[in-house]
């Protein structure tokens, strides 16, 4: 249910006051939104937006909530539309799911964040980090995430 509120200046706001959803799982069963789990609700969320949106995709840690095994389900959902994603995570089991074919892709792939005094810096890799990354991971002995931490990059 929605309510239309007309602002002082004219604008008009739209309230929505208690969003309700229904997943038809089968002919036979329907889930309500209350009875999904956080991941759940994550994920589903994620799906209808891909869905809907033809824009780039921006999602801050996607991950949090979801059963892990749903991350390379979430980046076959990316590949498949084509759409430019910037993803954030603290966690590493999102950069295990990426696949890298040269220092170059990794170099474009990745924008690294660091401290500056008080100051946050947003960089790509150089060409040294990014050719160290891709050599620790032609090894294929380590995950993304230890690398990068091994490399300083993280």
């Amino acid at each position: 249910m929605s309510s239309s509120v007309v602002k002082p200046d004219g604008s008009r706001e739209v309230i929505y006051e208690s969003p309700a959803f229904q997943v038809g799982i089968s002919d036979k069963l329907t889930v309500s939104h209350e009875q999904l789990s956080f991941g759940q609700k994550r994920m589903l969320s994620f799906i209808y937006y891909l869905e809907t949106s033809a824009g780039p995709v921006i999602a801050d840690e996607l991950v949090n909530g979801m059963h892990h095994s749903w991350i390379g389900d979430c980046l076959s959902l990316l590949e498949k539309r084509g759409l430019q994603a910037f993803l954030t995570s603290q966690n590493p089991l999102l950069l295990d799911y990426l696949e890298f074919e040269s220092a170059e892709e990794a170099q474009r792939a990745f924008v690294l964040c660091e401290l500056d005094g008080d100051t946050f810096v947003w960089r790509q890799m150089s060409d040294d980090e990014a050719r160290r990354f891709y050599l620790a991971y032609e090894v294929g002995v380590q995950h993304v995430g230890d690398i990068l931490r091994t490399k300083g990059l993280w």
